[in-house]
């Protein structure tokens, strides 16, 4: 049978200078890569490349015991132990951990890896093993006849006799009877979910909630590998694949309902946990809310987030535990799903359950939703809840979008204190914002942001400046006249041009007057003159009737700018 190219290459030959490692030796190698096959299988499906990796170390781990010994592998099959001579391979300290006990139930004393074992064939015999251990075997099998049936090459059963119930009298059929029943009574009991939670500090000890956290949420993982030790929690694994074994585990799963029971476990064992050990469920925790956001599952966070509230209530100890598991709604991973979900009205929902502790952190939300009615929603929250969002909004402006004016216009209009958000927002990088929020000013915005108004008048946005001008117009700001003649004398467009020099002309004032008269004598375009001659008559400059006077009596000026001179002339008062 050719080998499968799966995972790593094989191994490159010792060197021969090397030292020939002792038999015991390479059995501990064979025990470590089984242990971590058999770890691995709970996690990942077959075909998944972690698993393909372990498997070739396995297949490298046996090819070389074969080199050392020249002999077969040969696998003792106890009910929690098994040995490769007199190596102990695995042990379960306990008969619901043994990954044996299956095999060792069906009478299974050996297994053999004969020389020239292929991968493929290895692979297909654990997979089998890792079935008949979550009892996943065809209902028509038992282990052996399904081995039989797959006609093995170079693997082989030493299996004993199990006497059947007719051979063995009706004293033991009855014995087996109750052991049998006993065993499925177990198994039920280790794999029950829970399906709901009191939330009520519960009187366990240390080792029941590890076999409950086995039980109920990571089952089948050994009680032994969630230890929180200095070691990692698996042999041989580095704390990143454990993580990701972990996360994987619950992704596998089916959703409907597990994450809100692992939820409810969660926060359980949060009553009773070592210091040591939180951290650990911490990270277990956000792993369910985040999967709970993933899923669009608000019905069910909201009525974890309910019991939770109701406990910390009733029990006043368990308000830390209450507030450390609701802040995670609001770390960056969850909040991304809680801010790109359509389903807002729900978000804000779960939101509003939540304690202002918790809440402090939604202020990051609040930028990052998409929606501005989801925004104006949550900052009512937050205020209503009394969490300031003066600083925040300031700082965080330019997230800000035209549609987000409006919820903001109360804050922006909340008294002095709100004029550092109203400057960010007339600095808005967006110039449409900057327009929107220009138009919207009042006379007292106008009277305290003076200065950065007359700044506007000069920037890079036409739309800016001519909003600007409206509104500096509107209120009547004198101190505008400087910055519109420094306008005057820098490249405009015929349209803006003519719109500064009118409002020279409206503001009035020696220095518009004087600037209208050198912007009519040096303007060549005929229109603009024309216009510069009304707008002169608009002002009343007595000073600009000899310019007037003398351009109406010219023989071959255009008739449209004598006609403009001669209506100016008459708005200036007689004699003057």
């Amino acid at each position: 049978m050719p080998a499968l190219a799966i995972g790593k290459p094989l191994a490159p030959a010792a060197s021969a200078t090397a030292p020939t490692p002792r038999p015991e030796e390479v059995a501990a190698e064979v025990g470590h890569a089984l242990n971590k096959v058999l770890g691995t299988y709970r996690f990942y499906a077959e075909g998944h490349s972690a698993l393909e990796d372990v498997l070739q170390r396995l297949s490298e781990a046996v090819r070389r015991y074969h080199d050392v010994t020249s002999e077969a592998v040969v696998l003792h099959v106890r009910a929690s132990t098994l040995l490769l001579g007199e190596v102990v391979l695995v042990e379960a300290t306990s008969p619901k951990d043994s990954v044996t006990r299956p095999l060792f139930l069906e009478g299974v004393q050996e297994i053999l890896f004969q020389p020239g074992l292929e991968l493929a064939e290895l692979s297909a015999f654990l997979g089998m093993w890792h079935r008949a251990q979550q009892r996943a075997l065809p209902a028509e099998y038992d282990f052996y006849t399904w081995f039989w049936e797959q006609g093995f090459e170079d693997i082989e059963l030493v299996v004993a006799e199990v006497p059947t119930t007719t051979d063995a009298g009706a004293e033991s059929a009855q014995t087996e009877a109750l052991l049998s029943e006993r065993e499925e009574q177990l198994f039920t009991a280790l794999t029950r979910r829970q399906g709901t939670g009191s939330g009520q500090r519960l009187a366990v000890g240390h080792d029941e909630w590890l076999a409950r956290l086995e039980a109920e949420v990571l089952a089948p993982v050994h009680a032994e590998d969630l230890k929180r030790t200095g070691a990692p929690a698996f042999t041989g694994a580095s704390e990143a694949e454990v993580a990701e074994l972990r996360a994987l585990l619950e992704r596998e799963r089916n959703p409907d309902g597990l994450h809100e029971r692992g939820l409810w476990l969660v926060w359980a064992l949060l009553a009773v946990c070592r210091d040591e050990e939180r951290p650990a469920l911490m990270g277990w925790a956000e792993e369910l809310l985040a999967g709970l956001v993933s899923a669009g599952r608000w019905t069910a966070l909201t009525h974890v987030v309910q019991g939770m509230t109701r406990d910390a209530r009733a029990m006043s100890a368990r308000a830390p535990d209450l507030h450390a598991v609701t802040r995670l709604l609001l770390r960056e991973g969850i909040r991304t799903g809680l801010a790109q979900t359509s389903e807002q009205a729900q978000v804000l929902e779960l939101l509003g359950l939540l304690q202002r502790d918790a809440l402090q952190g939604a202020t990051d939300l609040l930028f990052e939703m998409t929606s501005s009615e989801s925004r104006g929603a949550l900052a009512r929250l937050l205020l209503r809840r009394g969490i300031p969002l003066m600083n925040v909004l300031v700082t965080r402006a330019a997230s800000l979008n035209v549609r987000d004016l409006e919820w903001v216009r109360p804050l922006r209009e909340s008294g002095p204190d709100a004029q550092p958000l109203t400057a960010a927002l007339l600095g808005h990088p967006q110039p449409v914002v900057r327009v929107a929020i220009i138009a919207r000013l009042e006379k007292r915005d106008v009277d305290r942001h003076r200065a950065l108004l007359l700044k506007l008048l000069a920037d890079p946005n036409t739309d800016v400046r001519s909003e600007t001008l409206a509104l500096l117009l509107r209120h009547g700001v004198e101190g505008a006249v400087g910055p519109l003649v420094t306008r005057l004398e820098t490249r405009l467009d015929r349209r803006e041009r003519m719109a500064v020099v009118r409002a020279l002309a409206d503001l009035g004032g020696p220095v518009a007057a004087t600037a209208l008269r050198q912007a009519f004598e040096r303007e060549q375009d005929t229109e603009l003159k024309a216009h510069c001659a009304q707008c002169m008559g608009i002002l009343g400059d007595p000073r600009a009737r000899p310019l007037l006077e003398a351009t109406a009596r010219k023989l071959f000026a255009p008739r449209t700018l004598k006609l403009a001179c001669r209506e100016a002339l008459a708005l200036l008062a007689p004699g003057a």
